[in-house]
């Protein structure tokens, strides 16, 4: 009896520790402790799609972030320095894309994909920059391109996001800003009455290559490899004349001459309509600045070298136009499009976000931010200066654009040329390379 009394007693206490360990399981399941530890994702109801450093739960509208993983350290070079967190939430909180003409930071959205198809065509594991102490390779500027197109549809609501996520790269010596712009010229594209002077095409013996161990453009003339032609021989001594490569006729030479320091223009047709030249080629002399030419020969003071100035002064001294403008050797040649003004990468200019730069001092398609005064104007007159603090890309090169520069492109027709004419002052400038990029590469 008490033998058969201890077996009931103790299956009935195995019996009731199953069921305890059963409603406690039940209980965990409910709650979800069993299958996740602290870490680990949430509950199936707050389930998020995760692409790229963003986390957008299915059923919210909010935006949840992965932990912002720091850099173990972060590279300094003899150009930038790096800014501390403070530091750079306190530069975010200067920045206005309204200063830019921007409504919504989507906006940039056009062209930073331009930027990224750009860098996505170099070899990813070769440097973009390489400076003592500092080296960017391609597959780093791809990802910060990334990294900014996954923030840009949330950063109208947190812009500081931009300032967590980012390394603010600031530079050493602030770059002189000046800018360039589309030039509207009046223009036909057959010779006729008052369209007296060639703009050309690219010349089919223009080439570029090695020469003697630089890239160089040159011609070959039996056998011999020359430099090509400078500015004297086209506009002077008319070698290119009678070879079919007037793609154009402009009213005014000072007006082609001006169009090709800009690299590229939008001719007004006598019907009205217009049509854009883009750079083509160049013959690869030297530059120099018309209003500094006739500076130097002492015909127009310092102050006074504008192309309205130089074009007064020319009005009054026909005879001694070609002559000095051929001192400026260099030479640009184009190619009729219905496309958009282009940049060094391939791709269209976006006005107030596109700039020029030394592809040895900033990457081409790289990502920056910026703050300078600017000339302001209204109906093609200047009116004051202004500030613009905005977010910027390096999509352009320049023969003149050498160092610590860069130049601002504002635009398409004369409507602008006041502004980018009169941009001359110091700019700061910052490379913004993602946290992710400089840890995973």
């Amino acid at each position: 009896m008490t033998t058969d009394f201890r077996a009931l007693f103790w299956r009935t206490v195995r019996i009731l520790a199953a069921v305890f360990c059963l409603l406690a399981l039940l209980s965990c399941m409910k709650d979800g402790s069993v299958f996740r530890g602290e870490a680990d994702p949430p509950p199936a109801e707050e389930a998020a799609v995760c692409t790229g450093s963003l986390c957008r739960p299915e059923v919210t509208e909010t935006l949840t972030l992965r932990p912002v993983r720091e850099p173990d350290s972060v590279p300094v070079c003899d150009m930038f320095f790096p800014l501390s967190r403070d530091e750079g939430f306190q530069n975010m909180a200067r920045i206005d894309i309204r200063s830019q003409g921007l409504k919504s930071w989507t906006a940039l959205e056009g062209p930073v994909h331009r930027s990224l198809e750009y860098a996505l065509n170099q070899d990813q594991d070769k440097p973009a920059l390489v400076r003592p102490g500092m080296t960017l390779t391609w597959a780093q500027v791809v990802r910060s391109l990334e990294e900014f197109l996954d923030l840009l549809p949330h950063l109208d609501a947190d812009p500081e996001l931009l300032a967590r996520r980012f390394v603010w790269y600031g530079m050493k010596n602030k770059p002189m800003m000046t800018g360039y712009y589309t030039p509207e010229i009046e223009a036909s594209l057959v010779r006729m009455p008052g369209y007296d002077f060639p703009i050309y095409g690219v010349p089919g013996d223009l080439r570029f290559g090695k020469v003697r161990g630089y890239d160089q453009f040159y011609r070959v003339e039996k056998g011999r490899v020359l430099p090509y032609y400078q500015r004297r021989d086209m506009d002077v001594r008319k070698v290119l004349a009678g070879r079919g490569l007037e793609i154009a006729w402009a009213k005014d030479p000072v007006d082609v001459f001006y169009m090709q320091v800009e690299g590229c223009g939008r001719l007004k047709l006598p019907d009205g309509t217009t049509r854009n030249v883009l750079y083509g080629a160049k013959n690869g002399h030297g530059f120099r600045s018309l209003g500094r030419i006739l500076h130097a020969r002492g015909l127009l003071p310092k102050g006074k070298l504008s192309k309205d100035h130089v074009k007064e002064y020319f009005s009054r001294h026909p005879g001694k136009m070609f002559d000095l403008m051929a001192e400026n050797r260099s030479y640009v040649f184009f190619r009729l499009e219905n496309s958009p003004p282009e940049g060094t990468i391939g791709k269209p200019l976006t006005p107030m976000v596109s700039l020029a730069t030394d592809r040895k001092l900033l990457p081409l398609g790289s990502l920056l931010a910026f703050e300078a005064e600017i000339p302001d104007a209204r109906d093609g007159r200047p009116l004051g200066t202004r500030r613009v603090a905005g977010i910027g890309l390096a999509q352009d090169t320049g023969t003149a654009i050498r160092g610590s520069r860069v130049d601002y492109y504002i635009g398409e027709g004369n409507a602008v040329e006041p502004i980018a004419n009169n941009i001359m002052t110091e700019a700061t400038v910052y490379l913004l390379i993602s946290k992710e990029a400089l840890i995973n590469g």
